[in-house]
């Protein structure tokens, strides 16, 4: 599964754009979110029977919501993507616990019934504050990956055994010793 992209925005069209890693061209769906240059995207990967597709955000904050949304009945990647253009992470986790449905309803595609119903199956299911949690994580991920590329390894190959760091390792060096072991092994 992929868990994030760091390349150049190479094209657009409509609301993907085209991210070249490594001489490889994704595409991937980021809805409001419009990202140029260089850009880390943070990737939720939706299988289907006919259909195979990335979403990305620019933070671990977004994707968490974008992915609780998803465990709504009813709510699909697009739907999720339109209810996130309506504001920050925060914004919208205000309007599900307290109910908004006009706001909501806001998003291209969501009727009354699909606010109520997000805001009937979220509500008291959201972290107090979506930010700080993702946040710190994010943050120790990028300074470790940033810490192991510098030692000459490719994020290609860091990002499967990154996932897996245990908990009990809290420091950025006991992270990366805890890494440099998985690739002796």
């Amino acid at each position: 599964m992929y868990g994030s992209l760091r390349g150049l925005v190479t094209g657009r069209l409509d609301q993907r754009v085209l991210i070249e890693v490594d001489a490889v061209g994704y595409w991937v769906h980021t809805g409001s979110w419009q990202p140029v240059g260089d850009v880390t995207a943070y990737l939720h990967h939706h299988v289907r029977e006919d259909a195979d597709q990335l979403f990305g955000f620019p933070d671990l904050q977004t994707l968490a919501l974008f992915e609780k949304l998803l465990t709504v009945s009813g709510i699909g990647p697009k739907a999720a993507l339109a209810l996130l253009s309506l504001g920050s992470p925060e914004r919208i986790r205000t309007a599900i616990q307290t109910a908004d449905h006009a706001f909501l309803s806001m998003a291209p595609g969501i009727g009354k019934r699909a606010a109520e119903k997000v805001t009937l199956e979220l509500k008291g299911k959201l972290p107090e504050s979506l930010g700080e949690d993702a946040a710190s994580v994010a943050s120790v991920t990028e300074d470790l990956l940033e810490a192991l590329e510098a030692l000459g390894y490719k994020r290609s190959e860091l990002l499967p055994i990154v996932r897996d760091i245990p908990s009990t390792t809290s420091t950025l060096d006991e992270q990366i010793k805890w890494v440099l072991k998985q690739f002796v092994r």
